[in-house]
Formats: structure tokens, C-alpha cells, sequence
């Protein structure tokens, strides 16, 4: 077998070298040449040097310059042994960077290990006999690299250095590719001529049969001396640029300062700005917090003592925000984070907090019947469950989950069977209704256990409270989400966290919910009786309201119109007429063309309370309601019921759907027995009712009751919310007529219809 060709790109960050490996990789595989496009050290192939790199761009691992040269050497010798496997086996192994980097960057970069000989011998000692057939040295001026470095958001610890580093480092690549015979090609021409060039390099190498190898390099006299030889001289600005000028109390903006704000703010001058990509959200947090502390524009702020430091330099930003902001600079800088695979039971736990932005997939519109690579459903299976009892736990599920499959199916050929819609007017838009009424009626047999992605954004702050939410909680699932969002947030905003799992701070936090949650919970037990019962009068209880008489809301809609103290207006008020009081709330309101015009603030003086039993399917998607004041949910049991919806019965499908509640049912029995109670909740189905009680305000009942009718609803808490309406309505009626867009009659089979064809429509228009 022939053996492959080892060709490396190599260069200062900014050069162009990923763009032009990508192409050669393209180019190759055109020809059917076999190819693999590699990093050195290759963190995506050993897991010894994947985990040398963490360490080495982490900046929680601080280390000096001759930890870095052994560290990174000790990734090469681990992954040119993979490297290594490939050509032997006959594959052309493309590399992003090698040794060079090595050099460029701690020798001449850095300049703090002065022995040459020893770095090379360092480099040697890793390396052996695995030199490359062909290196390529992109190259091209440090302003063109700066520019092009500024274009992109990175997170590599070299990538955001000064100008004088990077000079530094480019002349170290250009007197090691003169010693050591390497072609250098220069990055500022047209892309395609550069690609050009290279090809032609590649070609020749691809052809040789014998491998030239580099002469050695022989040791520079000074850093000073190879910048002169390339006649990269540097002048003051390069070396320390100049943002501000300060005369007695006089700040000015030099030239410099303007380019930087320029590339960083969206308006240099304006009253008004926001920021773009040069500076990192944890940067802009931090100069956010020195507002408390600095009278000036925060512009000077920036240029004053973050530009051209801040991003490299975290301990900067850890003290900024220890100084100046604690818990409150938390609160300025977002970060998204994505939790796959988590049970239907944990998204709810994932969604507790009111301060962030959630999304998940949705039971209504995609099938759960498609098994993976191992011939699995898609469910959670508690990992701490005994053997014999997780085997019965995974048999039932799956009885479940087979019956899900045949129902899913027959229900969506049922449904467009007895489909009144004339066949050519059975498009995208139709098979996307009838299908989510399908998904409808079968969701209520999935099982808790069924798996979901949540997708969540948030303030540091917001996550750090998640975080604490989860690690505190007992259910195994919970707390070990918790720990690994810990781990990998604190990639993203590691400033955020820094005592998210201290002892004095976030230890102690967790501890104090663990405990107190348990004592609540033994208090309970002791001192309340446990009954389940199906037999309830009213599955929607208004259990309390506020105020009383909503007439007393109308001195606070008029308060911010007047002169007067809230007692005064309100005696006023209180000699006025019914009709005129009447008249106040509808003037309030004003004319509303559609439900996202809502009242004023005045609307959320008035609150309601509500307990409510209903199907966890239903609960799921009224849980996401952010803006409430009080959120509870009871353990889910079995033990409250279930209905049949009527599609099921119309498809004749009652005793296979019946069927699943009972399996549920026993399998609940088997884990409680056992002493799973936490994990029981796992066996209960969406369709399975459950009590919760939650509070909220009249201006937040206009938003869920207006949303939650809306015919494209699930129609089971389409249902629930409008008796919800007319219960507020019996106490606050004034209220309830101000909501006009409470819906009560459409066809839901219609109005679901409507809204895909018009996102069908909206798709085509994207298209044109």
C-alpha cells in the first residue's frame, strides 16, 4: 500500500489557513483521493490530547510558558501516532498546524524561554521521525491579520493579542520557513490565486515518491534581529497603542481610539449605541459595572482600562465584576445553553426558573415512534433503578411506546380518511394539520419518561439560580444536569460562576434547599394525611382573588394622570356611578385591534389563585408561562385519572389506549413498592392527571387566557382556559369583557389548517 502524503498548514492566526485546508480537502476529494483533515494536536481523535488541550486553553489553568511548550508537546507525541495510523493506511492527512506553532508562539511570541536549542529538542523528542512531506507557511502583514482576526469571534487564548505579539510571531514563522526550506505563500492575494498556488505545491508533493526532509534551523540571535531582517520594524503605536489622551481633567480621543470604537460600538458618537462582535458580552458586562463608579462616557471607560486588555486578560474582568457589580453584572451578559435528551419529568425542572427564554420539542407535532441505532425508543431510564426492576421498567415502557406507534399512525390515516378537504386541496399545509391531530389525541399515552431537547437562554444570574435549582434537587436526573450546565456555562462565562460550587456561596445555597425542601416535606407527612382520590367536584378551583370589588382598580389606572395621593383619588372614585366607574375601565383599556395590546400596569394590582387538576400535557405547555407569581406541582401519580379524548374513540383505538394507562398504572405500584417514589413519576403518562395550583395578574390573565384559546391550541387546555375565563369573569366581570380575544367557537380543525397555510405561505415568499 502506498503510504499517504502528511502536509501541513501552517502561519499566524488570521492568515487564511483554515479556509485554504478546507479547499485542498475539497480538491482532494474530487479527485478520489482518500483524505483527513486534522488539527495538530488533534483533539478530535485522542482523548489524551483532547484533554491536554482543555488544559491548555482554559484560562481557569493559569501556567507559564515552559508548561505550555511540554503540554503541547506531549498532545503532538499522542496525536502523530494517529496521524501516524492514517498514512500508513494509506490516507493524505491534511494538518492544521504542528511544531511551528510551537515557536512562533512561545519562542518568538512570548520571548520568556530563551533557550532555543532546548524548545527544539523538546520538539524533537515528540515529534521523532514524523516530519510532514509538505509545510506550507501562509504569511500576511499584521494589519491584514488584525482585520481579518476582528471579523470573527474566537475563543482560543492566542487569538486576541497585541499587534507587537503578533509581529513577533509572524517573524518567527518567516525565519523558520527561510532556515528549515518551507514555502511561504502570501495570503493577500485573491483567494483563488492563492489556492492556486498551493495546489501546485500539493501536486508536486503528491507525485514525489521520496520525502525531502527540512534542514534543520539554526538558532536566531535575537527576536529584534529577525523583525529587522523582514523589515518589520515596529513604531510606538504598534507596540502601545494610544486610546486617550489626558491633559490636567481634560480626556481626549486620539485617532486610535476612534478606529477601535468604530470596530466595536455601533455608533461612536451617538446618545444611543450597542456593541458588536470585537468585544466579548463578559467584556461588555464588566464595563457595564464600572458605570456605578465612573462618571465618564462608558466609551472612555472602554478605552480606558479594557481596550486591547480585557480579552486577554481574565483576571482583569474577575475583578471588575467582584468590585463593582457582584450579583447584579450577573444579570448583563446571556448565554444559551442546550440540554439534549432530557425526560419529559426534567424539562419541567429545567423551566422553573421565571428569568429565562425556553423552548422544547413539541409532543403536537412530531412522532415518537422511530426507534435509534441500538433499537431503542426515545425515553429516559433512571440509571439507579435495582437490575430486575429496571428490566420491568424498560419492558413496560416499550409495551407503551409499541402501542404509541401503531395509535400515531392509525390515528393520522383515520383523520385523513374523514377529511372534508377536497383532494386538491390536500397540500403540505393539510397533511401538517392532520397530522398534529393525530400527534394530539396520541400524545396523552407517552410516558413522562419520553425524552425531549430543551433549549434555554439566559443571565449568568439566571443560570447560576438553575444551576442551584437543579444540584439541590433529589431526583438523580436533576442534579447531574445541574452539574454538567456548571461545567460546560463555565466555558462560556466562567466570571459568572465562580462560586456557583463554592462551600460559602453555592454549597451552601444547595444545601440550604435540600434541607429545608426535606424538612418540608417530613413536616408534611407527619402532620398531613396522603389520599389520592379521582373523585373531585371541580377540577378548576379559583381558591382566591384580588381585590374583591375590581372596582377599586380604577383610582390606580387614573394615579399616573394625576396630582393626587392614591387615597385621594380613590375617595374620589369612590362617589362616582357604577356606569362612570364602568366607563374608566373601558377607557383604560382602549380599542384593541389584537390580543398582544394589552392594558396597563395597573391590571397587575389585581391577582387570582387558582388549584387545578388536569393531564400533565396540559400542565406542560401552561407551565411555561413566565410571568407568574406563584408555580407548585404535587408528585405525578396515576391515581387521578384519565379521559379518552374523543378522536381516540371515534378511530376506535379506546382499548389500546386504555391499555397503556394500565400498564402505567401497575409499573407505578411495582417502583413505589420498591421505594422509587421519585422515579414512579417517570411511569405516569401525559395523559395521567396530576394537581398544581398557580397565581397570577389580571394583565398576565389577559395574555394566557387571550394565548391559550387560540383555535390552533392543544384543544385540551383550550378547554381548561376558558372555564378558567369563566370563573374570573363570575368575580371580575368588567375585567373578563375586556378580554375580547378569549376565543369560544372556532374550528379548531380549520384554524389549525389556516396557520400552516400561511406558513406555507410565508416559506414560499422566503424562496422568491
Amino acid at each position: 500500500m502506498t503510504r499517504g502524503k502528511y502536509i501541513v498548514f501552517e502561519g499566524p492566526e488570521g492568515a487564511g489557513k483554515t479556509t485554504q485546508l478546507h479547499e485542498l480537502v475539497r480538491r482532494l476529494h474530487e479527485a478520489n483521493l482518500p483524505v483527513r483533515n486534522l488539527r495538530e494536536p488533534d483533539s478530535q481523535s485522542d482523548l489524551t490530547a483532547r484533554a491536554i488541550r482543555h488544559l491548555t486553553q482554559d484560562p481557569h489553568y493559569p501556567m507559564n510558558t515552559k508548561t505550555e511548550v511540554l503540554l503541547y508537546n506531549a498532545a503532538r507525541s499522542q496525536s502523530l501516532s494517529v496521524i501516524k495510523e492514517s498514512l500508513n493506511a494509506g490516507v493524505n492527512c491534511i494538518v492544521d498546524r504542528n511544531y511551528l506553532t510551537t515557536l512562533a508562539i512561545q519562542y518568538y511570541g512570548r520571548g520568556d524561554v530563551p533557550d532555543y536549542s532546548a524548545i527544539n529538542s523538546i520538539i524533537s523528542f515528540a515529534v521523532g521521525d514524523m516530519e510532514p512531506d509538505l509545510t506550507i507557511v501562509l504569511d500576511a502583514p499584521v494589519n491584514v491579520l488584525r482585520e481579518r482576526l476582528k471579523k470573527r469571534l474566537t475563543g482560543e487564548r492566542f487569538d486576541k493579542l497585541d499587534d507587537a505579539f503578533l509581529e513577533r510571531v509572524r517573524a518567527g514563522y518567516l525565519w523558520e520557513a527561510k532556515q528549515r526550506g518551507y514555502p511561504v505563500v502570501f495570503a493577500t492575494a485573491p483567494e483563488e490565486e492563492v489556492t492556486k498556488e498551493i495546489w501546485n505545491l500539493v501536486a508536486k508533493t503528491l507525485a514525489r515518491r521520496d520525502k525531502a526532509l527540512p534542514q534543520k534551523s539554526s538558532e536566531p540571535t535575537a527576536i529584534k534581529e529577525i523583525i529587522s531582517s523582514q523589515s518589520q520594524k515596529l513604531d510606538k503605536n504598534q507596540i502601545d497603542e494610544v486610546y486617550l489622551t489626558k491633559d490636567e481633567d481634560q480626556i481626549t480621543i486620539t485617532e486610535k481610539g476612534w478606529d477601535f470604537l468604530r470596530s466595536s460600538v455601533t455608533n461612536p458618537e451617538s446618545n444611543v449605541y450597542g456593541f458588536n462582535d470585537r468585544l466579548s458580552p463578559v467584556t461588555i458586562a464588566a464595563a457595564m459595572a464600572r458605570l456605578s463608579r465612573r462618571g465618564d462616557d462608558m466609551r472612555v471607560t472602554i478605552l480606558d482600562e479594557f481596550a486591547g486588555k480585557a480579552e486577554k486578560d481574565s483576571e482583569l474582568l474577575k475583578r471588575i465584576i467582584t468590585a463593582y457589580g457582584d450579583d447584579s453584572v450577573q444579570q448583563l451578559g446571556g448565554i444559551h445553553i442546550v440540554v439534549e435528551n432530557a425526560s419529559n419529568l426534567l424539562t419541567k425542572k429545567l423551566e422553573w426558573g421565571r428569568l429565562a427564554s425556553y423552548l422544547e420539542q413539541s409532543t403536537r407535532y412530531i412522532y415518537f415512534d422511530q426507534k435509534d441505532k441500538d433499537g431503542k425508543y426515545k425515553y429516559f431510564v433512571p440509571k439507579n433503578l435495582k437490575p430486575a426492576i429496571k428490566r420491568q421498567f424498560i419492558a413496560d415502557i416499550d409495551l407503551i411506546f409499541d402501542n404509541y406507534s401503531k395509535m400515531v399512525r392509525q390515528l393520522t390515516d383515520y383523520v385523513r380518511k374523514n377529511s372534508d378537504t377536497p383532494e386538491k386541496e390536500r397540500d403540505i399545509a393539510w397533511k401538517g394539520a392532520t397530522r398534529a391531530q393525530a400527534c394530539d389525541a396520541a400524545r396523552h399515552v407517552l410516558p413522562v419518561a419520553t425524552k425531549s431537547t430543551v433549549g434555554i437562554y439566559a443571565s449568568g444570574q439566571a443560570i447560576e439560580s438553575l444551576i442551584m435549582h437543579l444540584t439541590s434537587d433529589e431526583l438523580l436526573e436533576a442534579s447531574e444536569t445541574g452539574a454538567k450546565i456548571l461545567e460546560e456555562a463555565r466555558k462560556v462565562i466562567p466570571m459568572y460562576l465562580e462560586r456557583a460550587d463554592k462551600p460559602e456561596r453555592g454549597g451552601a445555597m444547595i444545601a440550604y434547599r435540600a434541607n429545608t425542601y426535606a424538612s418540608v416535606r417530613k413536616f408534611t407527612a407527619d402532620n398531613i394525611k396522603a389520599v389520592h382520590s379521582s373523585n373531585f367536584e371541580e377540577p378548576i378551583n379559583l381558591i382566591d382573588y384580588w381585590p374583591k370589588n375590581e372596582m377599586l382598580l380604577v383610582a390606580d389606572m387614573l394615579y399616573e394622570h394625576s396630582n393626587l395621593s392614591l387615597e385621594e383619588i380613590q375617595n374620589e372614585v369612590n362617589t362616582w356611578t357604577y356606569d362612570k366607574k364602568a366607563e374608566a375601565f373601558k377607557t383604560y383599556f382602549g380599542e384593541r385591534l389584537n390580543r398582544r395590546q394589552k392594558p396597563g400596569r395597573a391590571l397587575e394590582k389585581a391577582h387570582y389563585s387558582w388549584d387545578i387538576i388536569c393531564d400533565y400535557g396540559i400542565f406542560r405547555d401552561l407551565q411555561r408561562h413566565r410571568m407568574v407569581d406563584d408555580l407548585q406541582w404535587q408528585f405525578l401519580t396515576p391515581r387521578y385519572g384519565y379521559e379518552i379524548p374523543k378522536l381516540i374513540e371515534d378511530a376506535g383505538l379506546s382499548d389500546i389506549f386504555e391499555e397503556c394507562f394500565d400498564i402505567s398504572l401497575k409499573l407505578h405500584s411495582v417502583l413505589n413498592d420498591a421505594g422509587y417514589a421519585l422515579e414512579a413519576q417517570y411511569a405516569t403518562l401525559l395523559g395521567n392527571k396530576m394537581r398544581w395550583k398557580i397565581t397570577y395578574n389580571a394583565r398576565e390573565a389577559f395574555h394566557l387566557h387571550e394565548l391559550r384559546t387560540t383555535p390552533q391550541g392543544h384543544p385540551g387546555y383550550r378547554k381548561l382556559v376558558r372555564q378558567m375565563h369563566e370563573k374570573l369573569a363570575e368575580v371580575h366581570p368588567l375585567i373578563a369583557e375586556g378580554m375580547i380575544f378569549v376565543n369560544s367557537d372556532e374550528d379548531p380543525k380549520l384554524t389549525r389548517l389556516a396557520a400552516e397555510r400561511y406558513t406555507q405561505y410565508k416559506l414560499s415568499k422566503l424562496k422568491k
